[in-house]
């Protein structure tokens, strides 16, 4: 419309209008150049078209492109129509997504956002949105998530459902991420996996749309050369959008979408808004990643501080032991040299003595003790110096039986009835093999104290929920509550007077092999020590 042509309006001067001349006092006006100039406003132009509609000659000739202008400006009129829904739901679905990509540090999540407002009609309304992404390795753009129904079925249920629930934008995100994720991974695996490219092809349509930073609208698909067959083939469209994801000089993925079921043209305006779209998604899948990778590196480092810390107490603890040993060698030497003299003179008087002298029996009595405290010594030197267990695959079965050879004439001379009642087809356990048959003689050397005068002994092995049992029980009087909570203090024994061994070594021990040890006692009836190994 020329904006002088309004003569018409009151508050105009009639004078302003270029089309108006006086002649004879009268006012006249060209409606010709009125016409072409498309007065729209002015109340006498419809009365101008009519007139020119029924005229004839050259006159007549303005009407056509009369109606030519108006179909124009009605189409222009409908475009900016569509511009402006598309500009506000772009606002309304911005307003929704924002607050998630600005927030959110969980890389699936804001993927997930991101394809809801490509796919949902509260968004860009598309069928189907395709993301690849960079590997960490840097190798390969390779299919990460797919949103959006895989068939003509999926398709009406999937829209049905939406119509009838009415989510917001950020509800069905929501939704997709908590419930649907892994289903829709699944429903697309064979997809994603097919478009993957490594990053080296560069003449890939795939890769070389994401080194040249540029989004494509290809409207036939089916003739690009420079993508493989059957990635044509199983994306099934002819129209594909496809949107590069940069960050600053990091590229970060590939966004592909289409619609696959209405086959509806995708116009220049959706292209655009999923370019601008785009930039704060990619932004928000970087800071994620950044933040996933920076969880990971505080995972590392706080594993390795926990391995130091570790370490730490290790070497503290070896150095503590490494003193004990020192001390037990010490004393274990200042012991050794008189017991050997003592055994040696009482096995020279045993054999000048008589069987039949009443002093012989308390001379057979100090060889088989001095031997006994030989074996403690040995033992007790041999647990320190090994520092740390040597682990490996042992059949516990065979240990227990081995134990046994090695201490049944000990036992027989003490009048123990040793029984062994082992379960067959025990799996095997990972355990030091001398340091446990050093604690297991140390719980037989406990058990045969408290039975001075003879008694019951069994060796029981079970299987248990993952774990293999060990029991040693005797038949002697028991022990107190309080010899139960005392009874890791060095050097304890059931046996008032008795020279065994205490438990606080195989407490030790068990500790280092992650063993649960237990008591079990009852004044009169005996005593129950069970070693339980995890398997």
């Amino acid at each position: 419309m020329n904006p002088q042509c309004c003569w018409h309006l009151e508050h105009i001067d009639p004078g302003q209008c270029p089309y108006l001349h006086e002649e004879d006092g009268a006012l006249l006006y060209d409606r010709q150049q009125r016409i072409l100039q498309r007065c729209l406003e002015c109340p006498h132009f419809l009365e101008d078209a009519e007139t020119f509609s029924r005229s004839d000659g050259e006159m007549a000739e303005i009407f056509p492109t009369v109606c030519s202008e108006l179909l124009q400006l009605r189409a222009r009129t409908k475009l900016l129509e569509h511009q402006l829904a598309v500009r506000d739901r772009e606002k309304r679905f911005l307003n929704e997504v924002g607050h998630v990509l600005q927030t959110s540090m969980d890389k699936d999540e804001v993927i997930t956002m991101a394809l809801t407002a490509v796919t949902a009609g509260k968004g860009f309304g598309l069928n189907r949105a395709i993301l690849l992404l960079v590997d960490r390795e840097r190798q390969n753009l390779e299919g990460y998530l797919a949103v959006g129904p895989r068939q003509r079925e999926d398709a009406w249920r999937i829209w049905n459902e939406l119509a009838h629930a009415d989510r917001s934008l950020r509800e069905m995100a929501r939704m997709l991420f908590e419930t649907k994720l892994p289903e829709e991974k699944a429903k697309f695996r064979d997809l994603l996996k097919l478009l993957t490219v490594p990053l080296n092809r560069e003449d890939h349509l795939f890769i070389r749309t994401l080194n040249e930073r540029r989004p494509r609208h290809i409207l036939d698909l089916r003739q690009e050369t420079d993508i493989d067959p059957a990635q044509i083939d199983a994306l099934g469209v002819n129209e594909l959008v496809m949107v590069p994801m940069v960050s600053t000089d990091r590229r970060v993925g590939l966004l592909l979408a289409d619609n696959i079921i209405n086959n509806q043209p995708i116009s220049d305006e959706d292209l655009q808004s999923l370019e601008t779209f785009a930039l704060p998604v990619t932004f928000a899948i970087s800071r994620a990643a950044l933040y996933e990778r920076l969880q990971k590196e505080l995972r590392n480092v706080t594993e390795a501080n926990e391995r130091l810390k570790d370490q730490q107490e290790i070497i503290l603890r070896m150095e503590k032991m490494a003193l004990v040993g020192r001390i037990t060698a010490n004393v274990a030497h200042s012991i050794r040299n008189p017991l050997t003299i003592i055994g040696g003179f009482a096995r020279s008087l045993i054999r000048s003595t008589a069987e039949n002298d009443a002093k012989r029996a308390y001379i057979e009595s100090i060889v088989r003790e001095a031997k006994h405290l030989e074996e403690v010594l040995q033992e007790v030197l041999n647990y320190s110096e090994s520092m740390h267990p040597t682990f490996d695959q042992w059949d516990i079965n065979q240990l227990v039986t081995a134990v046994y050879a090695a201490m049944r004439d000990d036992l027989h001379e003490n009048g123990i009835d040793c029984q062994l009642e082992l379960a067959p087809d025990l799996p095997q356990v990972v355990l030091d093999y001398k340091k446990i048959t050093y604690c297991l003689r140390s719980l037989v050397n406990n058990a045969v104290e408290a039975m001075p005068n003879g008694g019951g002994l069994t060796l029981h092995t079970a299987r248990g929920h993952e774990e293999v049992i060990l029991t040693v029980k005797d038949t002697g009087p028991g022990m107190s509550e309080e010899e139960i909570r005392t009874v890791t203090t060095p050097f304890f024994s059931t046996k008032e007077q008795g020279t065994g061994l205490g438990l606080s070594l195989c407490a030790r021990i068990l500790e280092g092999h992650n063993a649960a040890f237990e008591i079990f006692s009852e004044q009169g009836r005996g005593t129950s020590f069970c070693i339980r190994f995890r398997l």
